[in-house]
């Protein structure tokens, strides 16, 4: 989640920050340079092994932007996932991937064999778990720090072998979903192919409980290039939606006025289809809403879950991206459509240029999350964005 510049500055803030392994710099050699690194913090003594077996109970603390009261609490813990096929659903994905971060990840990995950023996966809903990670947040941290956002971390290490067992028990109790790290756990199976050795067979995980509090997931509103913005279009789409000019922003500065239909399309979640759109042929901002949801129904593939097919990024894609803009599943993986969380950003990147859309989309809740991935279906790319992100550093997986 750090750009270039980002990484540059991690890279020059110390000679022992994790972004030289996990981000490394530079051509095909970065990767045995990243190796050679975590070598040598070993050797320094800059990491340490555990001498015995624990998990590491992990707190983040952090605001959303327009949030005004205090700060959000997830809780989670670091554990070894064993790597099991989607097939044999333990572990459940629930989204699709790309091939290309997935061959970064995987000359990464080969070259300092070790897990350094973790997965972020939700388990079964807990209230054992959750009540007992709430009982050792209460004691004093073995690290605690703040990170260039404002986000507050906290780390205990769980070495009392009854704790270890009920985390553990707690997390056998149901299959696993992936909420990030879908490219890393794949990349990890993928290492495993013609190896026999158990180290090999674990992966480095940040377990949540479905029940915490803190599983937050942010909106991916899509952003569209590249179109032919006339009256026909708004025609087509009229056909499905109805499409009401947004008022009540009217006077507004462009990424206020943004904002305020974004509280508008949230305000209308419980409603599948509802969506903001920025950069119509009037150049105002519009609500949308269904004319008929049996008629967006059939548009939807008949076998598909009930999760899936009341997904409003996938009510996107189907009934206005691919029908009315030509951008199908192929375009989609190749990149066609962007992506920015913040209404106010997606508004000034409709009017940087002519011919853009933005869509303002509803996340789905951790609930359809879940049960879309159990009955086996999985959501477009984006369509989620679970904050906070993990923090990389702290807990480390040698392979070796």
């Amino acid at each position: 989640m750090v750009d270039e510049d980002e990484v540059a500055a991690l890279h020059a803030s110390s000679p022992y920050n994790i972004g030289r392994v996990e981000a490394p710099r530079g051509g095909d050699e970065r990767f045995e340079e990243a190796a050679a690194a975590l070598r040598a913090w070993e050797a320094e003594g800059v990491l340490l092994r555990e001498s015995a077996p624990a998990l590491y109970a992990y707190e983040q603390r952090t605001r959303i932007e327009g949030d005004d009261g205090p700060r959000r609490v997830r809780r989670g813990y670091f554990a070894r996932l064993r790597l099991t096929p989607y097939e044999d659903g333990e572990v459940l994905p629930h989204e699709r991937t790309m091939a290309a971060p997935k061959a970064e990840r995987l000359a990464l990995m080969e070259a300092t064999q070790a897990n350094v950023s973790p997965i972020l996966v939700i388990s079964g809903a807990s209230t054992d778990a959750t009540t007992l990670l709430a009982e050792i947040a209460a004691r004093e941290p073995a690290f605690a720090a703040t990170d260039g956002r404002g986000d507050e971390h906290r780390l205990w290490v769980i070495d009392n072998p009854s704790e270890i067992a009920g985390l553990v028990e707690a997390a056998a109790s149901a299959p696993v979903t992936i909420a990030d790290g879908h490219h890393r756990y794949e990349t990890a199976l993928e290492h495993l192919e013609g190896r026999d050795e158990e180290r090999r067979r674990w992966m480095l995980a940040c377990l949540v409980p479905a029940n915490a509090p803190g599983l937050d997931i942010l909106p991916t509103h899509r952003l569209v290039p590249g179109v032919l913005i006339d009256a026909g279009l708004v025609e087509r789409l009229e056909q499905l939606y109805a499409a009401e000019p947004f008022e009540d922003a009217a006077g507004l500065p462009g990424s206020e006025a943004a904002r305020r239909l974004w509280e508008a399309v949230r305000a209308e979640a419980s409603q599948p289809g509802t969506f903001g759109v920025i950069g119509l042929p009037d150049g105002g901002l519009h609500l949308l809403r269904p004319r008929s949801p049996e008629a967006i129904a059939a548009l939807m593939p008949a076998d598909w879950s009930e999760a899936s097919r009341s997904l409003d990024s996938q009510i996107l894609n189907q009934t206005i991206l691919d029908p009315l803009l030509g951008i199908d599943a192929s375009e989609l993986r190749a990149g066609r459509v962007q992506f920015s969380e913040d209404a106010g950003h997606a508004s000034g990147w409709v009017r940087d240029e002519p011919g853009r859309l933005a869509f303002l989309v509803n996340p789905p809740g951790v609930e359809r999350v879940v049960a879309m991935a159990s009955a086996g279906g999985v959501m477009p790319q984006k369509a989620t964005y679970f904050y906070p992100k993990l923090a990389t550093g702290m807990v480390l997986n040698r392979l070796d």
